[in-house]
Formats: C-alpha cells, sequence, structure tokens
C-alpha cells in the first residue's frame, strides 16, 4: 500500500499520494516513463511546469486534480520551491528504494547528486 502525505493548507488539510493512477497519469502527460519524471522532479530539471503536473496528479489522495487547482495549493504553500518537501515526502512512500539509495551513498560518505539517477522505475 502506498502511504498518504498530509498537507495543511490554513484550514484544510489535502492528501498527497503518488500513486498508480497518479503515475500513469504523469507518464500518458509527460510521455516518458516514472523513472525519467522522478529524475526530473528530483534534479528540478522538469520546472514548474512538471511539479504542477505532478501536484494535479497526486492530490486528492492520488486520484488527482485539475492543475489549476494544483496550482492554488502550491501558492498557498509559498510556490513549488516551498511545497518541494511534501512532493519529496509522497515520492519517497512510493518509492522506498530512494531513501535506501540516499541511505547508502551516506553510509559510503559519498552524497549523490541525484539519488534516483541509477534507480530503475518499479513499473517497468
Amino acid at each position: 500500500m502506498i502511504s498518504t502525505v498530509s498537507v495543511k493548507v490554513g484550514k484544510k488539510t489535502h492528501k498527497l499520494k503518488v500513486s498508480t493512477r497518479a503515475q500513469v497519469r504523469l507518464e500518458e502527460e509527460q510521455g516518458k516513463p516514472i523513472g525519467e519524471i522522478l529524475d526530473q522532479l528530483i534534479s528540478g530539471a522538469g520546472g514548474v511546469k512538471l511539479v504542477s503536473a505532478a501536484w494535479a496528479a497526486c492530490l486528492n489522495d492520488g486520484a488527482g486534480v485539475e492543475v489549476e487547482e494544483a496550482m492554488d495549493v502550491l501558492d498557498q504553500l509559498g510556490g513549488a520551491n516551498a511545497a518541494a518537501i511534501y512532493l519529496a515526502d509522497a515520492m519517497r512512500k512510493a518509492f522506498p528504494v530512494l531513501d535506501a539509495a540516499a541511505g547508502a551513498a551516506e553510509t559510503e560518505g559519498d552524497t549523490p547528486k541525484d539519488p534516483v539517477g541509477n534507480v530503475e522505475s518499479p513499473a517497468g
């Protein structure tokens, strides 16, 4: 089971989950596998447009919302950079290997620039 991350914005709590539905939506919208999308999200290479698309796909407990609603939530959180911690947490819950990769690098005393770079998508 993929866990949810709760994000409180004012009096409302949003549920963010990188569900299978969210992953498929992102793959269809972006035209690339989830592993590449994760790489771009982690490195920042996908820009705010990709961050907005990821939030739209993952909000509503992984069922998704319209991009405009996701952008409103991002704005209320202070923008894409301020909201990054929540999306990163949701990604780690869906892909525990992200924590394992980061932990292994820290154990070796070498922090990778991109801990997902060598990780294959569990979806194939």
